[in-house]
């Protein structure tokens, strides 16, 4: 899909990236039951991965569409957060911008 998309549609990179990102409780509730915070590691690893993806193929703060510029930013808030969230519960942590 282009940066041209109506209001109604996502690219892949985002549905991925959203999919991703619902799955972080079941991911902690799993870790956590197993006692294994490798778990919590290649999630945090992998939503690492598909946001870098996203970023690489999408344009967020070029966008001409201020809507998709608003739901792109609002995306990596959320992913910037769970990732801070996955590295504290490791207890790893992270710088607040680079």
């Amino acid at each position: 899909m282009s940066s041209d998309q109506s209001v109604d549609t996502i690219t892949e990179y985002e549905r991925d990236l959203i999919q991703a990102l619902s799955n972080y409780p079941q991911t902690v509730e799993a870790a956590a039951k197993d006692f294994s915070p490798a778990q919590i590691a290649n999630y945090v690893y992998e939503l690492a991965k598909l946001y870098n993806k996203f970023y690489h193929e999408l344009s967020i703060l070029k966008v001409e569409e201020e809507h998709i510029k608003a739901f792109r930013l609002k995306l990596s808030a959320a992913t910037a957060s769970v990732i801070a969230r996955c590295m504290n519960l490791m207890g790893i942590t992270v710088p607040e911008s680079m």
